[in-house]
C-alpha cells in the first residue's frame, strides 16, 4: 500500500497522491484506550459519524473496522498536528451506507466508556447487534408511486392496463416514496404483468424505488398487549416518584435504589418515572434480571407506551435486527 506523502499536514498534497481533503476520528473494537485520525479520500467522502469504515491499523497496516466518532476534523485539531512529521493513514472503505449509531447513542456510548472505564470502540461495537452489522433479514422491495398527479388521464396513457394502474395509485394516494405501493400488490390488483408499469416508468408517469424492509415475526404480538386503566399511586409510591423526578429535574447523573417486596408496586413507579422522562424528550432503558420476566414486563409496558423495543437472547437474528 502506498504511503500517504505530503510535506506538511497544512500544505497542499503532492500531485501524484490521491486527494484527501477531510479527516475523521475513529474508534476500534480492539482494547486500545484512544481514538485515531485518518485521511478520507475525496472519492469516499462524505463519511458520517456513526458509520463504520475499514482502515489500515498498526505497523503491519492490517485492515480493521472502526466506528467514525467525529467527522471532518480540522487539520490543526487532528492528532497529526501534534507532530508535523507524523502523517495520517487513509480510509480504504466505507462499510455502511448509513450510520449505525446516531448522535444520542454516541453520547450514551461516550458516557458508558467514561463511567465503566472501557474503550469507546468496544462500547460502540457491543451496542450494535451482529445481525444489524451484517444486515441479516433485510430484504429489498420494489415500490411504485405516481410521479405527478397532473399526468393522470392524459393522451400518453395508451392502454387500458396503464390507465388502470394510474387509477389504482391515485385512489391509494401514492404520490411519494413514503406512500408508494408495493409492486407485487399493484400488479395483483391490476391483474397485469410488469410490462405496463415499465412503460409508464419510461414515460415518467410513475417512479419505482427500492425500500429495505425486515419481513419478520413481531416480537410483541397484539395478544401480549395488556390494556390497563388509570392507576392511582399510594403515598409510598408518590414519595419515591417525587424523589426520582427531582433527580431528573436536576439534570445530572444519580443512582436511586427503590426497595420493596414483591408486588409492592415498584414497576408502577418505574413506569411513571419513564413517562416523566419521555415528556422531557428523552428515552429510557429497562433491564430485567432474567429472561423469564420478559413476557409479563412486555405486557405491562406495551399497554402504557406506544413505541417499545425488546432485546433478549431468544430472538432470531432478523428479529434482533428489526428491534
Amino acid at each position: 500500500m502506498k504511503s500517504y506523502k505530503q510535506q506538511s499536514l497544512f500544505e497542499s498534497q503532492e500531485i501524484n497522491t490521491e486527494p484527501c481533503s477531510h479527516i475523521i476520528r475513529v474508534a476500534f473494537e480492539a482494547g486500545v484506550d484512544s481514538e485515531f485520525d485518518y485521511f478520507v479520500p475525496d472519492r469516499l467522502w462524505p463519511v458520517k459519524t456513526g458509520q463504520r469504515v475499514e482502515v489500515p491499523f498498526g505497523r503491519a497496516n492490517k485492515l480493521q473496522r472502526a466506528f467514525c466518532v467525529a467527522a471532518d476534523i480540522r487539520p490543526e485539531d487532528s492528532f497529526a498536528a501534534r507532530s508535523k512529521e507524523r502523517l495520517l493513514k487513509k480510509v480504504t472503505t466505507v462499510v455502511d451506507p448509513q450510520p449505525l449509531i446516531d448522535k444520542s447513542l454516541l453520547k450514551l456510548a461516550e458516557w458508558i466508556s467514561d463511567y465503566y472505564v472501557c474503550p469507546l470502540g468496544q462500547v460502540l461495537f457491543a451496542m450494535v447487534p451482529a445481525p444489524v452489522k451484517k444486515g441479516i433479514g433485510v430484504k429489498k422491495k420494489k415500490l411504485v408511486y405516481l410521479a405527478s398527479t397532473s399526468q393522470q388521464n392524459t393522451d400518453i396513457l395508451k392502454s387500458k392496463k396503464q390507465k388502470q394502474i394510474v387509477s389504482i395509485l391515485s385512489d391509494m394516494q401514492s404520490f411519494s416514496p413514503d406512500t408508494a405501493l408495493e409492486l407485487d400488490s399493484l400488479l395483483s390488483q391490476a391483474d397485469c404483468t410488469l410490462s405496463p408499469v415499465k412503460t409508464l416508468a419510461q414515460k415518467g408517469v410513475v417512479k419505482l424505488v427500492l425500500k429495505e424492509v425486515l419481513p419478520t415475526l413481531p416480537v410483541i404480538s397484539e395478544k401480549m398487549i395488556l390494556e390497563t386503566g388509570e392507576v392511582t399511586l399510594n403515598s409510598d409510591q408518590l414519595k419515591a416518584l417525587e424523589h426520582i423526578n427531582r433527580q431528573l429535574d436536576f439534570g445530572s447523573f444519580a443512582v436511586t435504589l427503590l426497595f420493596g417486596v414483591t408486588d409492592s408496586g415498584k414497576t408502577e413507579v418505574y413506569i411513571n418515572a419513564i413517562q416523566s422522562v419521555l415528556q422531557k424528550g428523552k428515552t429510557a432503558i429497562v433491564l430485567l434480571p432474567e429472561i423469564a420476566l420478559t413476557a409479563q414486563t412486555v405486557q405491562r409496558f406495551s399497554g402504557r407506551f406506544e413505541r417499545i423495543a425488546v432485546m433478549h437472547s431468544a430472538l432470531t437474528a432478523s428479529q434482533r435486527n428489526a428491534q
